[in-house]
């Protein structure tokens, strides 16, 4: 009478512990791969988004686009020689400024 309102542990519990433990387990594996699946996917998009429009490689570049870079780089050519072409000029015009006032 004494022992009938203790509980024993029998072997159907211990069988049940070792098949909670082993699902504890699998599901520790599965949520560890869900995990790195979902940093990885993270990381991803944020390599998408970051990249400029030019280097995506689903992205076509429209051939105006293109067109227009290819004159912005001529004219920006240009400025730069027009630039340079100035600034010899202007050092030239010095010059030309410091001798005749030598001269007077």
């Amino acid at each position: 009478m004494l022992n009938a309102g203790r509980e024993t542990s029998s072997p159907g519990t211990e069988l049940s512990e070792n098949q909670a433990m082993k699902e504890k387990e699998r599901l520790i594996k599965e949520l560890q791969l869900i995990t790195e699946e979902r940093n990885d996917l993270r990381d991803r998009l944020r390599f998408l988004t970051e990249r400029s429009m030019n280097n995506r490689p689903h992205f076509r570049p429209n051939p105006y686009y293109e067109d227009l870079e290819r004159m912005e780089e001529a004219v920006m050519s240009i400025l730069h020689n027009l630039e340079m072409e100035n600034t010899e000029i202007h050092e030239n015009n010095h010059k030309l400024k410091k001798e005749i006032t030598f001269s007077r």
